[in-house]
């Protein structure tokens, strides 16, 4: 029989790992592995537009000519940050949030409040989903290219999904855990 306590956490119960259940920490692994990807295409991205936006007015001030497709990859590429942002700034707690009545209401009352903003949040970035699918979709179907680099607009649509899925994953993550630690508070 294991000698310690720690060892003896998922003895005999092959679902348990670490004295947690398998499912919850492949979730808890799935999710740190969001944490860095977002974060770090979102960096590598953000590098990438700032090192392009700055050779392109050296060249322009250094010559007379400039990179044509240098503003369609930038605005472009922005909304990729803008969604991938809005993914890390949901799980890190730093969006806007009006909290002055939800404070003054008792625990119980907190958390609907806070099933209720998740329910919200959810379908908001659900509908933000559908609406995302359909755009890719249509520029799919209409063979839609970007004027300067000539590639496939529905590339850079694809933003509005996948950006939409990492939103909802992070709504139904910081919902939980407010909802965990107004159980905690009780």
């Amino acid at each position: 029989a294991p000698s310690c306590w720690f060892a003896r956490l998922g003895a005999g119960r092959p679902w348990v790992h670490m004295g947690r259940p398998r499912a919850a920490w492949r979730g808890r692994t799935v999710l740190k592995f969001l944490d860095k990807f977002e974060e770090y295409t979102c960096a590598a991205m953000l590098l990438f537009m700032a090192l392009l936006a700055f050779v392109n007015v050296i060249v322009r001030y250094l010559t007379t000519m400039s990179f044509a497709f240098s503003e369609e990859l930038l605005v472009n590429l922005f909304v990729w940050i803008t969604m991938l942002g809005a993914a890390i700034g949901m799980r890190k707690g730093a969006h806007l949030s009006m909290t002055m009545v939800a404070n003054a209401l008792p625990k119980n009352y907190q958390k609907v409040i806070a099933v209720i903003s998740m329910v919200c949040g959810t379908a908001l970035f659900a509908l933000l989903f559908v609406h995302g699918v359909n755009l890719v979709v249509s520029e799919y179907r209409s063979q839609m290219t970007t004027y300067s680099m000539g590639l496939p607009m529905w590339c850079f649509g694809l933003a509005v999904p996948v950006g939409s899925v990492l939103l909802v994953l992070r709504v139904i993550q910081a919902g939980l855990s407010e909802i965990r630690e107004l159980g905690r508070k009780m």
